[in-house]
C-alpha cells in the first residue's frame, strides 16, 4: 500500500510523524508524496491558530483529490473531530494519544464501511519507536503535554499534563538515530523545559543533556525550545560548556508587562530582558529566536509600541511573529478589545520588517568566519549543498562530495541574497 505522511505545526508533530512513518516503514508499506497518488494519506493536523485549522482541512481534501482516503490526527483531530470526521474521504479521526497504535489500526480502519473516530484523553505516556525521516537532523520528543495555562493557548487540552520520556529510554533512542547517521539530534517537546519533574527518581533537562554527552559525546544536541523562566543557571551551563548548540529559542510573546500578565506568561520583560543579555554575555555568537503574538485583545499602541521597542533593542537573530487567533475554549477568547485583523496584519508587517534586517545583520556578521554544519540530506542546489551550522544559520557549501547528515567545518567566503556561501574545509 501506497501511504503519504502529511505534517502541519511544531517540531512535536514531526517527530511523531517521523515515528509513524518509520513503523510503515518497517512493515512493509511504501511512504510517498502527496502527489504521487497514495492510496492512504495520514495528516498530523495542527490547530494552535485559526490558519493551522485551515491549513490542516485544506491538506485533507487536497489529499482526497489525489484519491486517498485520509486518516487525520493531531492537536486539531483531538479537540474538534467532529468537524473532520464531516470532510468527505476522512475514514478515521484519531488524537494524540492514538497515534501510538495508529499502524497497528490501519486494516481495520481500511475494512470499515464507516467514519471510525477515536478520541481519548491526551494523556498516553511518551514512547520512541522506529524513527525515519528525510532530515538531515533527528527531532526527538523527549516530552509531552503542559502545566501552563497561557490564557490563549490550547495546547493544554490537546496534550495533557506534563509527561517525561524516561531517561533511558532517550538515551538508548539517541544512540539508534546516532547509529542511523544522524549527527544532530534536537530535544523537543511541547513544555521541553518540564523535562523530568514527573519522572521516579525526578531529573531535569540539563541533567539529561549531561547524560547523553557522557553517553554519546560526539552527537550535537540542540534545544528547540525552552522558555524565559526555565532557562536557568544549568542551561546557561550547558551553553558555557559547549553540551548544546549555541542556539537558544526563548519565547517573547509580548514587549508590554500589562499584556504578558493577561497572557499569563509569568514574567516581566525586564526579566526577559536580563536573561538575554546574561546569555550573550556567556556567548556573543549565540543565536536566540523569539516568538511574538501580535494583536492579543487589548494591546493599544502602546503595548505595541512596547513590543516594538523590545525586539529592536534586543539581539534577536530571528523572530517568528504570529497574529492572534482566537481559540476556543481559552480565557482570552473571552477578553474585551479585540483587535481588527486589518490592524493585526499591519503590526505583523512591522515587525516581520524589523526581524528581516536583523537576521541579515546577524548572518552578515560570520562571513569569513569558520561554522561547523550539518550538510542536509538530498538537498543540492547549483553545484552547492544545504546545510545548517550549530548557530542555526542555513548555509550553501561548495559541492566536494561531502556525505548528507555528515559534520564538517567550512569556511563562509561570501554573502548572497541572505545566504552565506562557504567552502569546505580539508582534513574536516
Amino acid at each position: 500500500m501506497r501511504v503519504a505522511v502529511v505534517t502541519l505545526g511544531c517540531k512535536v508533530n514531526q517527530s511523531e510523524s517521523a515515528i509513524i512513518e518509520g513503523e510503515l516503514r518497517s512493515r512493509g508499506y511504501e511512504v510517498v508524496g502527496i502527489e504521487d497518488s497514495p492510496t492512504l494519506c495520514i495528516v498530523n493536523t495542527c490547530t494552535v491558530t485559526s490558519r493551522s485549522d485551515q491549513q490542516s482541512r485544506q491538506i485533507i481534501r487536497k489529499a482526497v483529490r489525489h484519491g486517498a482516503r485520509v486518516i487525520a490526527t493531531g492537536c486539531y483531530a483531538q479537540l474538534r473531530p467532529k468537524e473532520l470526521s464531516e470532510i468527505g474521504g476522512v475514514i478515521y479521526v484519531t488524537g494524540n494519544s492514538g497515534k501510538g497504535c495508529l499502524v497497528d489500526r490501519l486494516e481495520e480502519v481500511l475494512a470499515s464501511d464507516r467514519v471510525v473516530s477515536s478520541i481519548s484523553q491526551p494523556d498516553a505516556p511518551v514512547t520512541t519507536g522506529t524513527y525515519h525521516s528525510n532530515r538531515a537532523r533527528a527531532f526527538l520528543k523527549i516530552q509531552d503535554g503542559c502545566d501552563r495555562s497561557c490564557s490563549y493557548c490550547t495546547v493544554p487540552f490537546a496534550r495533557g499534563r506534563s509527561r517525561s520520556l524516561g531517561v533511558d529510554d532517550v538515551l538508548k533512542a539517541v544512540d539508534g538515530l546516532y547509529a542511523s547517521g544522524y549527527r544532530e539530534v534536537v530535544l523537543t517537546g511541547i513544555h521541553t523545559g518540564l523535562y523530568g519533574r514527573d519522572l521516579n527518581p525526578c531529573s531535569s533537562l540539563s541533567m539529561l543533556v549531561r547524560r547523553i554527552k557522557d553517553a554519546c559525546p560526539d552527537v550535537r544536541i540542540r534545544l528547540s525550545s525552552i522558555e524565559p523562566d526555565e532557562c536557568d543557571d544549568e542551561i546557561l551551563s550547558l551553553l558555557e560548556e559547549g553540551l548544546i548548540c549555541p542556539h537558544l529559542h526563548i519565547p517573547l510573546q509580548s514587549g508590554s508587562d500589562r499584556i504578558l500578565d493577561m497572557m499569563n506568561r509569568g514574567y516581566t520583560t525586564a526579566s526577559y530582558r536580563g536573561l538575554i543579555e546574561r546569555v550573550v554575555s556567556i556567548n556573543p555568537d549565540v543565536s536566540i529566536g523569539t516568538d511574538v503574538i501580535v494583536g492579543f485583545p487589548g494591546e493599544g499602541e502602546r503595548e505595541f509600541q512596547q513590543t516594538l521597542d523590545l525586539i529592536q533593542e534586543l539581539p534577536f537573530s530571528y523572530v517568528h511573529v504570529f497574529q492572534y487567533s482566537k481559540r476556543p475554549g481559552t480565557r482570552a477568547a473571552s477578553m474585551t478589545g479585540h483587535i481588527d485583523p486589518s490592524t493585526r496584519r499591519k503590526r505583523v508587517g512591522l515587525i516581520r520588517a524589523i526581524a528581516s534586517e536583523k537576521k541579515r545583520q546577524y548572518i552578515s556578521r560570520f562571513c569569513g568566519r569558520i561554522l561547523e554544519v550539518i550538510i542536509e540530506e538530498n538537498n543540492r542546489t547549483n553545484g552547492f549543498l544545504r546545510a545548517i551550522s550549530d548557530n542555526y544559520i542555513r548555509v550553501l557549501v561548495e559541492d566536494g562530495g561531502l556525505r548528507p547528515r555528515s559534520r564538517t567545518l567550512v569556511r563562509a567566503v561570501s554573502l548572497l541574497d541572505n545566504e552565506l556561501l562557504c567552502k569546505p574545509l580539508k582534513n574536516t
